[in-house]
């Protein structure tokens, strides 16, 4: 019988911040407070964490993970807030601001390696346009690869995960589909690089989940997968199911059947 193992963001259970509130919806908690959360919830069994947001004590992080007996299922790089990323992480024009980039991915794959986690996840918020003419997509496109190669060859036993989104924060990102992201994974050609299909970001980019689910699982390239709902015109991340229940059912068969032993 298929067995699924299921995670959850740490950040959701924070004070969530957005656009509107910046400062949260709540009071400050603790890394402590997070991780306890996250253990009193039922069916979760591992978190996935922000590098280098909950890095600041890796011997205090290891330790809370010992004592909740979760796991650690994937690393995010946080490559989207950061003020110096405004005009682009791994395609920024400025040598030193995508240096940075690079080797903050880098140690993020480190991290991934001291918490025991198969993958990192790197959703490239930054990377895209708002404007005609804004970029050169030609020297984007071979910036984007040349930078995904470089972190994915740092460490070949740890999964880089390429999490697509159709736009938000710039108008367009780089990697916007699941069509573009298997076509820069094909291109980059290593075994440990794939894709993270955010349900809600299928959605968003007007494809049908499932089929996006199919197209990287027939190419052996699921790294992990975000799992939520959504209307559709934006990255709404409400509870799986609520807005697209044949969806969701259809997404989880072909999961299933898959025999996806990921997170």
């Amino acid at each position: 019988m298929y067995q699924a193992k299921f995670s959850a963001g740490l950040w959701c259970y924070g004070r969530c911040m957005d656009r509107f509130a910046t400062g949260g919806y709540g009071p400050a908690v603790s890394l402590k407070e997070m991780i306890n959360r996250a253990r009193q919830t039922r069916g979760i069994s591992g978190i996935e964490v922000h590098y280098p947001d909950h890095f600041q004590d890796i011997n205090k992080l290891k330790n809370l993970l010992k004592d909740s007996q979760l796991h650690t299922s994937c690393v995010n790089v946080n490559l989207f807030t950061p003020p110096q990323f405004k005009h682009g992480a791994f395609t920024n024009r400025d040598n030193k601001i995508r240096r940075e980039a690079i080797d903050l991915t880098k140690r993020t794959v480190e991290g991934a390696k001291q918490l025991n986690s198969p993958s990192i996840n790197i959703w490239l918020g930054q990377d895209g346009f708002d404007y005609p003419f804004q970029i050169d997509y030609y020297k984007n496109w071979e910036l984007m690869i040349q930078a995904i190669e470089e972190v994915a060859k740092e460490d070949s036993e740890i999964m880089i995960g390429i999490e697509y989104k159709l736009k938000e924060p710039r108008t367009h990102l780089t990697i916007g589909t699941v069509g573009k992201a298997l076509l820069i994974i094909k291109e980059i050609g290593l075994e440990n690089v794939g894709v993270v299909i955010d349900f809600g970001h299928a959605l968003l980019a007007k494809e049908n989940p499932a089929e996006s689910l199919c197209l990287v699982l027939r190419e052996k390239k699921l790294v992990n997968i975000h799992f939520n709902d959504a209307y559709g015109d934006w990255d709404d991340d409400m509870i799986p199911g609520v807005i697209h229940p044949w969806e969701t059912v259809e997404y989880l068969y072909y999961l299933i059947h898959s025999d996806y032993q990921g997170w």
